[in-house]
C-alpha cells in the first residue's frame, strides 16, 4: 500500500528476495519503538493498516493457490489488518492444503482464539508467547510444564501438528505428538526484544524448509531469538551471531 508498501518491497529486493506483492490501498503501516533512557523500558507503537477489502482477500489467495506446492511452506506471522475476518487465515490454510503445501502460524488476539478452537486439517505449527497462552487457555500457566500441557491438548486436538509457546528469557516450549522440549539460550544484558518472536519464526521456519527435524528447528529459532535481543530497536537477529549460539542452546525434555 503506498509509499510505504513500495519501500517495504525495495528493501525486501536489495535483500535479494522474491517479493510478490498484492495492492491493498492507503498506506502499509510503520511500527516503531522508543526507549525511556531513565528506565531502559521500551514502548512499542504499532499503527493501524489501511481496512482490509474483500478484493484483497480474493487477490492473497489467488497469489497462494498459484504458489502452492507439495512441500511449500507459507509463515503468517502478526495480527490482520482492521476489517479482516478472523477466519482469514483459516481459509488460507484450506488453500495451502489443497495444494500440497503446510502453514505456519504466528499471531494473536481473535485469530488465535479462532484457531485454537478450529476443526479440520492441522496447522503445521501454531506459535504464541506466554501472555497470548494465558489468555487463549483461560488457565493459570506458570511452569514450563503447564505451558507444555496446555499445547499437548492443542495437538490432541488437532489444532496443529507443532505448538510453540515463547516464555521470553525463559526460552521456547515446543510440542509434538512425540516430544515436550525446552530450549533456551540466555542472554545476560538483552537492549531490545523487539523482533526477537519473529526472528525465531524466521529461523525455525528455514530449518524446517531445508528438512530438519522439529527439535533441531526449535534450537535454531532460539538461537536467532537469544540473538535478536542483543540488536537495538526493532533490528532483528544477527545471522552469523544466531549460527554461533545454536551449539549454547540448552534443550531439556519436559
Amino acid at each position: 500500500g503506498g509509499a510505504t508498501g513500495e519501500m517495504l518491497a525495495a528493501m525486501l529486493a536489495g535483500e535479494a528476495i522474491d517479493a510478490v506483492t498484492i495492492a491493498a490501498g492507503g498506506q502499509t503501516r510503520q511500527s516503531f519503538t522508543a526507549r525511556e533512557t531513565t528506565t531502559g523500558r521500551l514502548y512499542r507503537f504499532v499503527l493501524p493498516g489501511p481496512d482490509w477489502k474483500p478484493d484483497t482477500e480474493h487477490a492473497l489467495l489467488t497469489m497462494l493457490e498459484a504458489h502452492c506446492a507439495p512441500g511449500a511452506l507459507f509463515v503468517v506471522s502478526g495480527s490482520l489488518p482492521p476489517g479482516a475476518d478472523p477466519s482469514l487465515i483459516e481459509r488460507m490454510h484450506e488453500t495451502a492444503s489443497r495444494g500440497g503445501a503446510s502453514l505456519i502460524a504466528d499471531t494473536s488476539g481473535p485469530v488465535l482464539q479462532a484457531l485454537c478452537a478450529r476443526t479440520g486439517t492441522p496447522l503445521h505449527t501454531l506459535r504464541m508467547d506466554k501472555d497470548e497462552a494465558l489468555t487463549a487457555s483461560a488457565r493459570p500457566l506458570d511452569t514450563p510444564e503447564d505451558f507444555a500441557g496446555y499445547g499437548a491438548t492443542l495437538v490432541e486436538a488437532g489444532i496443529a501438528r507443532h505448538l510453540v509457546i515463547g516464555l521470553g528469557a525463559r526460552g521456547s516450549v515446543g510440542v509434538s505428538a512425540d516430544e515436550q522440549i525446552l530450549t533456551s539460550r540466555p542472554v545476560e544484558k538483552p537492549l531490545s526484544a523487539v523482533g526477537a518472536g519473529d526472528s525465531f519464526v524466521g529461523a525455525y521456519a528455514l530449518a524446517i524448509a531445508n528438512g530438519e527435524d522439529f527439535a533441531t528447528a526449535l534450537v535454531h529459532g532460539t538461537a536467532a531469538a537469544a540473538s535478536a535481543v542483543l540488536t537495538p530497536g526493532t533490528q532483528l537477529c544477527d545471522g552469523d551471531l544466531a549460527v554461533s549460539f545454536r551449539a549454547e542452546v540448552a534443550t531439556t525434555r519436559l
